[in-house]
């Protein structure tokens, strides 16, 4: 069973834990604005749909993500600079199309 849950971590703005049976992988938005994930974690996509969300609820003005996430970016409403992906708060959205 899936479970994310709302937790503190020293040097990120907000985190969460996921816990994928016995697994529990984190990730959160970093002080420096980017979207981070545990490497190990099996459900990138889920993680990164709970960051997006708590970046629009709390009306987060700019975002960053890295490619890592292994998903399209641009879904998410993100724009590539080269390595680097930005998205602002108008901008960002859940997409419906359950990874596709």
């Amino acid at each position: 069973m899936l479970s994310v849950l709302s937790s503190k971590k020293e040097g990120f703005r907000f985190y969460f834990i996921l816990r994928d049976g016995e697994r529990s992988f984190g990730g959160g938005l970093a002080e420096n604005g980017f979207l981070v994930s545990d490497g190990a974690c099996t459900q990138k996509e889920l993680m990164l749909r709970t960051l997006v969300n708590k970046c629009m609820n709390d009306f987060v003005p700019e975002v960053f993500a890295r490619g890592e996430w292994g998903v399209d970016l641009t879904r998410f409403g993100f724009e590539g600079e080269g390595e680097i992906f930005r998205s602002s708060w108008e901008k960002l959205r859940l997409p419906h199309d359950c990874g596709n």
